[in-house]
């Protein structure tokens, strides 16, 4: 091993001498391990060292450490593989790894693994100490934003999610919770209520957002090439196999592995991820040797899988497996309160260079529709709209004829009594004044069950309580 350079008996002024931050040095060379402690404790930091990559291990998982300086070379494991374990443990934590002279190609590789720098033996302390420093500060900055975000609401944290202050809420709050930990997420709900994006906010706002998101559609695929998508292959596996590939269960090795449409995965690959999420470990399709993955699983479905077990076609274990903190998005016809701000996030979408509207008229049909596609299907409304509306302002004729006016009576159904005389008439706005103002009586004054009654929007109902003085 090559020396390093002493620093001076008295440290410039500029240099930290409390900094208050533990640093490991990972080297089986003790007498670099000495001379590490020594300067490092001298210029402020508080070291502990490890002669081994398992003692560097055990020491990270039983105490904390805000800086990890890895020699590459060590008598048990593998530098690079006590780098991925260091990684798994803890994203953020700064690694510098130490290389002899003439090994940047394994120090490139370090980086890639997610070393933060690297120096060459034999490296000045001066050099040494302006490493750390940048490490520590990025790690410090690292923490910050964590808590930044924790502090902002759910509206803000969750701006790209439309109905974080309406029907949404009560999913987000189980956002907020799951957030933290690496618990397998299930999330439940009909097509085109935007499952996929929730996994993707868990995996961008969680503990792994520096690592990979990896989705597979388990519908999208038949059985044989969805085994070998998850799981990957070995060379000359099947008719076509040219060449050892690694799997997406591998590839999002450190980060997040989203599995939607789970309902539709067959029998024999339910088992074999099942054995996966309980040990940890990948058989590639044709290989008989083990990869240990560490990866968060997150689920989705529109099918009620408990269904789905009771009649033998999904697998009870795995079930349990996957529910472990499940999350159901409703469906679109239970939040039309969240129709105005959706809408008018599509039209903002469309990038179109003149501004476009939309009628109160236009708007009260989409709040009657009952949205059978959910999201899916008020976006493709909204841009066949505004194609249809050119430089003016989107109105009912511009909408499909299943939401036209017929869908704003009471959700389709006439309210008029028979025999109506002519004497019996009275203006249409109070008729309607009074009809709103039975409806919250009758649902004593839950705006959100009235609303529902009448076959509109929560966000209508408003509108039209102050117009009528009811508000």
């Amino acid at each position: 091993m090559s020396a390093v350079t002493v620093i001076p008996t008295q440290p410039p002024a500029h240099r930290a001498r409390e900094t208050g931050a533990r640093i490991l040095v990972v080297d089986d060379e003790p007498s670099i391990c000495r001379l590490l402690a020594h300067n490092l404790g001298r210029a402020g930091y508080e070291v502990v060292t490890a002669g081994s990559g398992g003692e560097a291990i055990d020491t990270i998982e039983s105490s904390s450490v805000d800086l990890v300086l890895l020699d590459l070379k060590l008598p048990d494991i593998a530098g690079l593989e006590v780098l991925r374990h260091l990684r798994r443990i803890d994203a953020d934590l700064p690694v510098i790894v130490l290389t002899a002279h003439g090994s940047v190609d394994i120090a490139v590789e370090a980086m890639k693994l997610g070393a933060q720098d690297f120096l060459a033996k034999p490296f000045e302390m001066e050099r040494l100490e302006i490493v750390l420093r940048n490490g520590l500060e990025i790690r410090n900055l690292a923490r910050e934003v964590r808590q930044l975000r924790r502090r902002l609401s759910a509206s803000e944290r969750f701006a790209e999610i439309i109905g974080a202050e309406g029907g949404l809420r009560e999913c987000l709050a189980l956002v907020e919770k799951v957030l933290p930990s690496d618990l397998t997420v299930l999330l439940t709900g009909p097509s085109g209520t935007g499952k996929d994006l929730f996994a993707r906010v868990i995996h961008g706002e969680g503990s792994r957002s520096g690592g990979p998101f990896l989705p597979v559609n388990c519908a999208a695929l038949p059985e044989g090439l969805l085994e070998s998508e998850l799981f990957g292959h070995e060379k000359g596996a099947f008719t076509g196999a040219t060449s050892r590939r690694p799997g997406k269960l591998e590839q999002a090795d450190g980060g997040t592995l989203f599995l939607d449409e789970i309902g539709d995965m067959a029998p024999a690959v339910q088992a074999k991820l099942l054995r996966v999420l309980q040990d940890r470990i990948v058989f590639r399709l044709g290989g008989n040797a083990p990869v240990k993955v560490d990866v968060r699983v997150i689920c989705a479905t529109n099918q009620n899988l408990e269904r789905a077990v009771a009649e033998g076609r999904f697998r009870e274990d795995l079930y349990y497996r996957l529910a472990v903190f499940p999350i159901h998005i409703p469906p679109l016809r239970e939040r039309k309160e969240d129709i105005p701000a959706l809408v008018e996030h599509f039209i903002a979408r469309a990038g179109r260079s003149s501004p476009k509207n939309i009628s109160a008229a236009a708007l009260e049909c989409l709040e009657s529709h009952d949205w059978p596609g959910n999201v899916r299907e008020l976006q493709n409304v909204i841009r066949r709209a505004l194609v249809l509306a050119g430089e003016g302002t989107i109105l009912p004729e511009h909408l499909p004829p299943q939401i036209g006016a017929g869908d704003t009576v009471a959700g389709g159904r006439s309210s008029l009594p028979p025999a109506l005389g002519e004497r019996d008439i009275a203006p249409l706005e109070e008729v309607e004044r009074q009809h709103v103002r039975r409806a919250v009586e009758v649902c004593r004054g839950n705006l959100s069950r009235a609303a529902r009654q009448l076959g509109i929007g929560r966000t209508t109902l408003y509108r039209k309580l102050r117009r009528f003085g009811l508000g």
